[in-house]
């Protein structure tokens, strides 16, 4: 389903963080709650050993986008599954209708789709920003899941294998 284009003047898109594999469950009750939802999906093919088959995938696996003004912010929670809103630096992430409007370009389109969470990729000069490394400078050389990063340091003539967060590392 489509989001509508049009926003009240106090309500937002947000995301919510819900139970892996509930997005759709937890679209179809917000919606019976009169929330406006949005969980964007894409149809792809699939192969398994004996068969080929067209699936709706979830774009974005336990993610619902939601319209919600803050007098009902907490009613989102009634539906169950739902574990908080998705927040960065301790404030509630928002995206504009441009970005929504964007996202259903991307579910439109007829090739796969696949979303990465990797801000940084093998090449990025990056300088870290906070802890005991802070104000040092060096390259991404690889990338192991979503936090773990291999920093060449060259002042140093070595690499850091580091767990580091998106708020203490950042792009140059």
């Amino acid at each position: 389903m489509t989001p509508t284009p049009f926003l009240p003047d106090a309500a937002r898109w947000h995301v919510l963080s819900v139970k892996p594999r509930s997005e759709k469950k937890v679209e179809t009750r917000l919606r019976g709650l009169g929330f406006q939802t949005y969980v964007p999906t894409q149809k792809q093919l699939r192969k398994w050993s004996d068969r080929k088959k067209f699936v709706e995938v979830v774009l974005f696996n336990n993610y619902v986008f939601v319209v919600v003004d803050e007098h009902r912010r907490n009613d989102v929670f009634q539906v169950g599954n739902v574990f908080r809103y998705l927040s960065f630096g301790g404030q509630i992430a928002t995206l504009a209708e441009k970005e929504i409007c964007t996202i259903q370009r991307l579910c439109s389109q007829d090739t796969p789709v696949e979303i990465s969470y990797n801000r940084f990729m093998v090449g990025d000069e990056v300088e870290i920003t906070g802890g005991t490394f802070r104000g040092l400078r060096g390259n991404v050389t690889s990338i192991r899941g979503n936090s773990k990063l291999q920093v060449s340091l060259p002042g140093l003539h070595c690499f850091a294998h580091v767990e580091i967060h998106g708020m203490e590392l950042g792009k140059i």
